[in-house]
Protein backbone atom coordinates (compact mmCIF):
# COMPACT_ATOMS: atom_id res chain seq x y z
CA UNK A 1 0.00 0.00 0.00
CA UNK A 2 1.31 3.40 -0.97
CA UNK A 3 1.28 6.07 1.75
CA UNK A 4 2.33 9.67 2.15
CA UNK A 5 4.88 11.00 4.63
CA UNK A 6 2.19 12.73 6.74
CA UNK A 7 2.32 10.11 9.52
CA UNK A 8 5.63 8.54 8.59
CA UNK A 9 7.40 6.34 11.16
CA UNK A 10 10.92 7.71 10.85
CA UNK A 11 12.42 5.08 13.14
CA UNK A 12 11.16 2.41 10.73
CA UNK A 13 12.27 4.43 7.69
CA UNK A 14 15.76 4.82 9.15
CA UNK A 15 15.91 1.05 9.70
CA UNK A 16 14.95 0.52 6.05
CA UNK A 17 17.60 3.05 4.95
CA UNK A 18 20.26 1.21 6.96
CA UNK A 19 19.21 -2.14 5.50
CA UNK A 20 19.56 -0.72 2.00
CA UNK A 21 22.65 1.52 2.19
CA UNK A 22 26.19 0.48 3.14
CA UNK A 23 26.98 1.09 6.85
CA UNK A 24 29.14 4.14 6.12
CA UNK A 25 26.00 5.96 4.92
CA UNK A 26 23.94 5.22 8.03
CA UNK A 27 21.55 7.91 9.29
CA UNK A 28 19.18 7.99 12.25
CA UNK A 29 15.53 8.97 12.40
CA UNK A 30 16.21 12.57 13.44
CA UNK A 31 18.60 13.19 10.56
CA UNK A 32 16.27 11.55 8.06
CA UNK A 33 13.38 13.70 9.26
CA UNK A 34 15.36 16.98 9.24
CA UNK A 35 16.60 16.43 5.69
CA UNK A 36 13.24 15.37 4.25
CA UNK A 37 9.88 16.54 5.63
CA UNK A 38 11.40 19.37 7.69
CA UNK A 39 13.02 20.86 4.59
CA UNK A 40 11.00 23.72 3.08
CA UNK A 41 11.53 22.11 -0.34
CA UNK A 42 10.16 18.67 0.53
CA UNK A 43 7.68 17.59 -2.15
CA UNK A 44 4.74 16.08 -0.34
CA UNK A 45 2.98 15.16 -3.56
CA UNK A 46 5.80 13.32 -5.33
CA UNK A 47 7.33 11.59 -2.29
CA UNK A 48 5.84 8.30 -1.13
CA UNK A 49 6.27 5.25 1.09
CA UNK A 50 5.34 1.65 0.27
CA UNK A 51 3.95 -0.33 3.21
CA UNK A 52 3.45 -4.07 3.66
CA UNK A 53 1.59 -5.12 6.81
CA UNK A 54 2.11 -1.60 8.13
CA UNK A 55 5.88 -1.82 7.72
CA UNK A 56 7.82 0.35 5.23
CA UNK A 57 9.50 -1.67 2.49
CA UNK A 58 10.41 1.24 0.22
CA UNK A 59 10.34 5.01 -0.01
CA UNK A 60 11.19 7.78 -2.42
CA UNK A 61 11.94 11.36 -1.35
CA UNK A 62 11.63 14.19 -3.88
CA UNK A 63 12.42 17.86 -3.34
CA UNK A 64 11.57 20.90 -5.38
CA UNK A 65 14.16 23.21 -6.90
CA UNK A 66 15.60 25.79 -4.51
CA UNK A 67 15.02 28.40 -7.23
CA UNK A 68 13.16 30.66 -6.53
CA UNK A 69 11.97 29.61 -3.05
CA UNK A 70 15.35 29.78 -1.28
CA UNK A 71 17.94 31.09 -3.74
CA UNK A 72 18.64 31.64 -7.41
CA UNK A 73 20.88 29.52 -9.58
CA UNK A 74 19.50 25.97 -9.85
CA UNK A 75 17.20 25.02 -12.72
CA UNK A 76 13.67 25.98 -11.58
CA UNK A 77 12.23 23.31 -13.89
CA UNK A 78 14.20 20.49 -12.23
CA UNK A 79 13.34 18.38 -9.20
CA UNK A 80 15.70 16.41 -6.98
CA UNK A 81 15.60 12.78 -5.94
CA UNK A 82 16.89 13.33 -2.41
CA UNK A 83 16.99 9.63 -1.50
CA UNK A 84 15.32 6.28 -1.88
CA UNK A 85 15.55 2.87 -0.27
CA UNK A 86 13.80 -0.40 -0.95
CA UNK A 87 13.74 -4.06 -0.02
CA UNK A 88 12.98 -5.25 -3.57
CA UNK A 89 13.58 -3.62 -6.97
CA UNK A 90 9.94 -3.94 -8.07
CA UNK A 91 8.94 -1.73 -5.13
CA UNK A 92 11.38 0.93 -6.28
CA UNK A 93 10.09 0.74 -9.86
CA UNK A 94 6.53 1.51 -8.73
CA UNK A 95 7.57 4.30 -6.35
CA UNK A 96 9.77 6.02 -8.92
CA UNK A 97 7.08 5.67 -11.60
CA UNK A 98 4.64 7.42 -9.27
CA UNK A 99 7.12 10.23 -8.57
CA UNK A 100 7.94 10.70 -12.26
CA UNK A 101 4.28 10.82 -13.29
CA UNK A 102 3.54 13.40 -10.60
CA UNK A 103 6.44 15.58 -11.70
CA UNK A 104 5.64 15.29 -15.41
CA UNK A 105 2.08 16.42 -14.78
CA UNK A 106 3.49 19.61 -13.25
CA UNK A 107 5.81 20.28 -16.19
CA UNK A 108 9.05 19.31 -14.44
CA UNK A 109 11.64 18.55 -17.12
CA UNK A 110 14.49 16.88 -15.22
CA UNK A 111 15.04 14.79 -12.09
CA UNK A 112 18.50 15.12 -10.53
CA UNK A 113 19.80 12.60 -8.03
CA UNK A 114 20.86 14.44 -4.87
CA UNK A 115 22.34 17.95 -4.93
CA UNK A 116 19.18 19.31 -3.29
CA UNK A 117 19.12 21.91 -0.56
CA UNK A 118 19.71 20.09 2.76
CA UNK A 119 20.93 17.11 0.76
CA UNK A 120 22.39 13.75 1.67
CA UNK A 121 24.15 13.08 -1.62
CA UNK A 122 26.10 15.28 -4.07
CA UNK A 123 25.65 12.43 -6.54
CA UNK A 124 25.09 8.69 -6.56
CA UNK A 125 27.67 6.93 -4.34
CA UNK A 126 29.99 4.75 -6.40
CA UNK A 127 30.00 2.09 -3.67
CA UNK A 128 26.21 1.62 -3.71
CA UNK A 129 25.84 -0.68 -6.74
CA UNK A 130 22.24 -1.63 -5.97
CA UNK A 131 21.19 2.01 -6.12
CA UNK A 132 23.35 3.06 -9.07
CA UNK A 133 22.36 0.03 -11.16
CA UNK A 134 18.68 0.67 -10.51
CA UNK A 135 18.95 4.33 -11.50
CA UNK A 136 20.87 3.54 -14.69
CA UNK A 137 18.27 0.93 -15.70
CA UNK A 138 15.60 3.59 -15.08
CA UNK A 139 17.28 5.83 -17.66
CA UNK A 140 19.36 8.18 -15.51
CA UNK A 141 22.34 9.56 -17.41
CA UNK A 142 25.78 9.82 -15.83
CA UNK A 143 28.04 12.88 -16.03
CA UNK A 144 31.77 12.14 -16.53
CA UNK A 145 32.67 14.50 -13.67
CA UNK A 146 33.05 12.79 -10.30
CA UNK A 147 32.67 14.48 -6.92
CA UNK A 148 34.47 13.42 -3.77
CA UNK A 149 34.39 13.55 0.00
CA UNK A 150 37.82 13.69 1.64
CA UNK A 151 38.67 12.96 5.27
CA UNK A 152 41.48 12.99 7.82
CA UNK A 153 41.97 12.82 11.59
CA UNK A 154 42.73 16.29 12.95
CA UNK A 155 44.18 15.21 16.29
CA UNK A 156 47.48 17.03 16.69
CA UNK A 157 46.98 19.05 13.52
CA UNK A 158 48.95 22.27 13.12
CA UNK A 159 49.30 24.05 9.78
CA UNK A 160 52.61 24.54 8.07
CA UNK A 161 54.25 27.69 9.43
CA UNK A 162 54.88 29.12 5.96
CA UNK A 163 51.19 28.83 5.05
CA UNK A 164 50.27 31.09 7.97
CA UNK A 165 52.63 33.90 6.91
CA UNK A 166 49.90 35.84 5.04
CA UNK A 167 47.98 36.01 8.34
CA UNK A 168 50.97 37.04 10.47
CA UNK A 169 52.35 33.64 11.45
CA UNK A 170 51.40 30.69 13.63
CA UNK A 171 51.42 32.49 16.97
CA UNK A 172 49.20 35.30 15.70
CA UNK A 173 46.68 32.92 14.13
CA UNK A 174 46.56 30.70 17.21
CA UNK A 175 45.80 33.75 19.36
CA UNK A 176 43.07 34.88 16.97
CA UNK A 177 41.47 31.43 17.00
CA UNK A 178 41.52 31.14 20.78
CA UNK A 179 41.18 34.72 21.97
CA UNK A 180 40.00 36.86 19.06
CA UNK A 181 41.55 40.15 18.03
CA UNK A 182 42.53 41.40 14.61
CA UNK A 183 43.45 44.74 13.10
CA UNK A 184 43.43 46.32 9.65
CA UNK A 185 45.62 43.66 8.05
CA UNK A 186 44.38 40.24 6.97
CA UNK A 187 43.21 38.20 9.96
CA UNK A 188 40.74 35.50 10.91
CA UNK A 189 37.94 35.64 13.45
CA UNK A 190 35.02 33.44 14.44
CA UNK A 191 31.94 35.19 13.10
CA UNK A 192 29.85 36.80 15.84
CA UNK A 193 27.02 39.35 15.93
CA UNK A 194 29.31 42.23 14.96
CA UNK A 195 30.34 40.42 11.77
CA UNK A 196 26.92 39.48 10.41
CA UNK A 197 26.47 42.43 8.08
CA UNK A 198 30.04 42.08 6.78
CA UNK A 199 29.75 38.37 6.00
CA UNK A 200 26.27 38.75 4.51
CA UNK A 201 27.50 41.50 2.18
CA UNK A 202 30.53 39.39 1.26
CA UNK A 203 28.50 36.28 0.46
CA UNK A 204 25.96 38.24 -1.57
CA UNK A 205 28.79 39.85 -3.52
CA UNK A 206 31.07 36.84 -4.06
CA UNK A 207 28.95 33.71 -3.60
CA UNK A 208 25.29 34.57 -4.22
CA UNK A 209 22.88 31.68 -4.25
CA UNK A 210 23.43 28.42 -2.37
CA UNK A 211 26.45 29.36 -0.25
CA UNK A 212 24.93 32.69 0.75
CA UNK A 213 21.76 30.93 1.87
CA UNK A 214 23.40 27.92 3.53
CA UNK A 215 25.93 29.87 5.58
CA UNK A 216 23.44 32.43 6.92
CA UNK A 217 20.87 29.69 7.55
CA UNK A 218 23.49 27.72 9.47
CA UNK A 219 24.34 30.74 11.61
CA UNK A 220 20.64 31.21 12.29
CA UNK A 221 20.29 27.58 13.36
CA UNK A 222 23.48 27.06 15.35
CA UNK A 223 24.33 30.54 16.61
CA UNK A 224 27.69 32.23 16.40
CA UNK A 225 31.22 30.83 16.35
CA UNK A 226 30.68 28.24 13.60
CA UNK A 227 32.00 30.26 10.66
CA UNK A 228 35.61 31.41 10.46
CA UNK A 229 35.82 34.71 8.60
CA UNK A 230 38.76 36.29 6.79
CA UNK A 231 38.83 40.05 7.27
CA UNK A 232 40.96 42.92 6.00
CA UNK A 233 40.45 46.67 6.08
CA UNK A 234 37.05 46.44 7.71
CA UNK A 235 35.64 44.06 5.08
CA UNK A 236 35.04 40.34 4.95
CA UNK A 237 37.05 38.60 2.23
CA UNK A 238 36.58 34.92 3.02
CA UNK A 239 34.75 32.30 5.05
CA UNK A 240 34.99 28.69 6.14
CA UNK A 241 31.94 26.95 7.57
CA UNK A 242 32.81 24.48 10.32
CA UNK A 243 30.64 21.89 12.07
CA UNK A 244 31.15 19.61 15.05
CA UNK A 245 29.30 17.03 17.11
CA UNK A 246 27.32 19.64 19.07
CA UNK A 247 25.61 21.00 15.94
CA UNK A 248 21.81 20.80 16.00
CA UNK A 249 21.43 20.34 12.24
CA UNK A 250 24.39 18.71 10.46
CA UNK A 251 24.49 19.60 6.76
CA UNK A 252 26.64 18.61 3.80
CA UNK A 253 29.18 15.91 4.57
CA UNK A 254 28.36 16.15 8.27
CA UNK A 255 25.32 13.96 7.59
CA UNK A 256 27.78 11.04 7.70
CA UNK A 257 28.57 11.85 11.34
CA UNK A 258 27.72 8.30 12.42
CA UNK A 259 30.53 6.95 10.24
CA UNK A 260 32.92 9.75 11.24
CA UNK A 261 32.63 8.75 14.88
CA UNK A 262 32.73 10.67 18.17
CA UNK A 263 34.04 14.24 18.16
CA UNK A 264 33.70 14.45 14.39
CA UNK A 265 34.38 17.61 12.43
CA UNK A 266 33.40 19.09 9.07
CA UNK A 267 34.74 21.99 7.03
CA UNK A 268 33.13 23.57 4.02
CA UNK A 269 32.05 25.34 2.04
CA UNK A 270 35.06 27.64 2.00
CA UNK A 271 35.93 30.55 -0.29
CA UNK A 272 37.72 33.89 -0.60
CA UNK A 273 36.91 37.00 -2.59
CA UNK A 274 38.34 37.59 -6.05
CA UNK A 275 40.07 40.72 -4.75
CA UNK A 276 42.47 38.80 -2.47
CA UNK A 277 43.20 35.71 -4.56
CA UNK A 278 46.82 35.02 -5.42
CA UNK A 279 48.11 36.11 -2.01
CA UNK A 280 48.03 32.72 -0.29
CA UNK A 281 45.05 33.72 1.82
CA UNK A 282 42.81 30.87 0.65
CA UNK A 283 45.35 28.28 1.76
CA UNK A 284 45.91 30.21 4.99
CA UNK A 285 42.17 30.32 5.70
CA UNK A 286 41.86 26.58 5.13
CA UNK A 287 44.78 25.86 7.44
CA UNK A 288 43.37 28.17 10.09
CA UNK A 289 39.91 26.61 9.84
CA UNK A 290 41.29 23.10 10.25
CA UNK A 291 43.47 24.25 13.13
CA UNK A 292 40.45 25.85 14.77
CA UNK A 293 38.56 22.56 14.54
CA UNK A 294 41.53 20.67 15.97
CA UNK A 295 41.90 23.10 18.87
CA UNK A 296 38.20 22.57 19.61
CA UNK A 297 38.68 18.82 19.82
CA UNK A 298 37.65 17.61 16.37
CA UNK A 299 38.92 14.19 15.36
CA UNK A 300 37.79 12.56 12.10
CA UNK A 301 36.91 15.47 9.81
CA UNK A 302 35.24 15.59 6.40
CA UNK A 303 35.34 18.04 3.50
CA UNK A 304 32.54 17.11 1.13
CA UNK A 305 31.40 17.54 -2.48
CA UNK A 306 34.70 18.59 -4.03
CA UNK A 307 36.89 17.93 -7.05
CA UNK A 308 39.97 19.53 -5.41
CA UNK A 309 41.51 16.26 -4.25
CA UNK A 310 45.12 17.39 -4.70
CA UNK A 311 44.55 20.73 -2.95
CA UNK A 312 43.08 19.10 0.14
CA UNK A 313 45.53 16.22 -0.16
CA UNK A 314 48.32 18.68 0.66
CA UNK A 315 46.66 19.01 4.08
CA UNK A 316 46.57 15.25 4.62
CA UNK A 317 43.06 14.56 3.36
CA UNK A 318 42.28 11.37 1.46
CA UNK A 319 39.29 10.42 -0.67
CA UNK A 320 36.64 8.63 1.40
CA UNK A 321 33.63 8.63 -0.95
CA UNK A 322 33.12 9.04 -4.68
CA UNK A 323 29.90 10.25 -6.29
CA UNK A 324 28.65 10.27 -9.87
CA UNK A 325 26.25 12.96 -11.07
CA UNK A 326 23.05 11.38 -12.40
CA UNK A 327 19.97 12.98 -13.92
CA UNK A 328 16.88 11.85 -15.80
CA UNK A 329 15.05 13.75 -18.52
CA UNK A 330 11.31 13.66 -17.95
CA UNK A 331 9.78 13.58 -21.40
CA UNK A 332 6.24 15.03 -21.65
Amino acid sequence: MRASFVRADFDALAELWCRFMPPRYAVDAALLRSHTVESPLFDWGASAIELEDGRPVGFVVVKKSANPVLFKGPDPDAAHLNSMAFDRPEIAVDLLAYAKATLRNRGVCRLVFGQDSRHFFPGCPADCPQLSSFLMVEGFECSPVEQFDVERDLRGFEPDAASMTPLGGLDVVRRQLLEGGGGDGPHVAWVGPSHLRLISDFLEREFPGRWHHDVLDKIGTEGHGKVLGLFEGGRCHGFALTQQADDRLPIGGAVWCSDLGPDWGSLGPIGVSKAVRGRGLGKALLGAGLWGLSLRGAKRTIIDWTTLVDFYGAFGFEVSRTYKSLSLRLEP
